[in-house]
């Protein structure tokens, strides 16, 4: 048996406007980690959201706690994150489905995958956005506004409580702290149609949450980067300041 890399896991949290994707690819190229993406295109439920949020908060805030359990799920099979057990692939189907692996669901051994032969040659891996941030700050604003109910706020966290004892947890989050004017501005300027009509009471609630989260929940250490001043989306300085100091925490 293979026995699992040993990868460090950094992920970048923040609110819509801060960079974070952008962090996050730079970050993946420079440091040549392996980048873990919010899959925004593929969430049929966004663009709905946007326009009728107490009708399409939980769909879509549901798709989102998914597709990143199913992600981190996919590298746990392959790697070894510091703390984290490496996760059988019978322990992911039997969490996702509900199943008892038989034969049939396991792949055979000797066959390739691609999964496990991209990751065997990166060095760490990079989120765009940890999957605490869509649950304590995302899902958890939908639930205080009052666009997911009760009952739906109570599902989702049933869904998220039952996969995180078995998700691996970040060695570093990198928090883009940025103003609102900033938020507003670059939301602007970004063009997703969609994005033009978010209500200020909204952004305002999301960044409380994350400053809540980061104080009485973070599992790990936190390098917050202010980014009123530091605009990594279109200056090069920007981008070269960012990596030097994620570099100078993880070697601390």
């Amino acid at each position: 048996m293979t026995t699992a890399k040993k990868l460090n896991y950094i992920s970048i949290m923040g609110t819509m406007g801060s960079g974070k994707t952008t962090a996050a690819r730079l970050i993946a190229q420079t440091l040549g980690y392996h980048l873990v993406e919010e899959n925004f295109g593929e969430n049929a439920f966004l663009p709905r959201f946007y326009k009728k949020m107490n009708r399409w908060a939980f769909h879509s805030q549901t798709f989102f706690l998914m597709e990143k359990i199913n992600q981190l799920m996919e590298i746990g099979e392959n790697v070894s994150l510091r703390g984290t057990p490496t996760l059988r692939r019978e322990t992911k189907q039997s969490l996702l489905y509900g199943v008892t692996p038989t034969l049939n669901t396991v792949i055979p051994s000797g066959a390739r995958n691609p999964v496990r032969d991209r990751i065997s040659r990166i060095t760490g891996i990079v989120q765009d956005t940890p999957i605490e941030q869509d649950v304590f700050s995302y899902a958890k604003a939908q639930h205080t506004l009052g666009n997911m109910d009760d009952a739906e706020w109570k599902l989702y966290r049933k869904i998220y409580e039952s996969f995180a004892p078995h998700l691996p947890k970040p060695d570093l989050i990198v928090y883009l702290k940025t103003s609102l004017p900033a938020v507003e501005k670059r939301i602007a300027g970004r063009g997703r149609g969609y994005e033009k009509k978010i209500p200020r009471n909204y952004l305002r609630l999301l960044e409380q949450l994350n400053e809540e989260w980061i104080v009485d929940h973070a599992p790990c250490r936190i390098l917050t980067i202010e980014t009123d001043g530091l605009n990594i989306v279109t200056s090069k300085n920007a981008q070269q300041e960012l990596l030097t100091q994620v570099k100078k925490t993880l070697d601390r």
